[in-house]
């Protein structure tokens, strides 16, 4: 029986595809798209995008994309090739940007703010006093 992977990849090249341009085509990493040609899962991060990458790489090359997924879970279920999740670096968690600018001029407006509210307070003072 022919797995997954080798029939997507001979499929592709029947077509005369590069990995490159249907990774492009498709907005899917081509280094995801080896690792289903390779049946390689564990380097993709779950089981989700697994069955989304072949869905969508099947019926983009005009094959069946239910049935590969199909076949797929039951190669996966008749096997211990399940992919596993995998924590993520440190390194690939991007920091929110913080506007340090923005928040500088917020406060400068605070602070002018009040000295402009209390400047007002004790003219008001000053005038009620003379």
């Amino acid at each position: 029986m022919v797995s997954v992977g080798k029939i997507l990849q001979s499929e592709r090249e029947a077509q005369r595809r590069t990995l490159k341009e249907v990774s492009d085509t498709l907005n899917i990493r081509e280094v995801y798209l080896s690792a289903v040609e390779n049946e390689e899962f564990n380097r993709i991060p779950g089981e989700v995008f697994v069955k989304g990458f072949i869905r969508n790489y099947a019926n983009f090359l005009g094959l069946d994309g239910d049935a590969l997924v199909k076949e797929y879970k039951s190669g996966v279920f008749s096997a211990e090739c399940k992919p596993s999740t995998r924590a993520i670096d440190k390194k690939q968690i991007k920091k929110p940007r913080v506007i340090v600018r923005e928040k500088q001029k917020h406060k400068l407006l605070q602070k002018l703010t009040i000295i402009a509210g209390v400047i007002l307070f004790l003219l008001l003072c000053i005038w009620l006093i003379f």
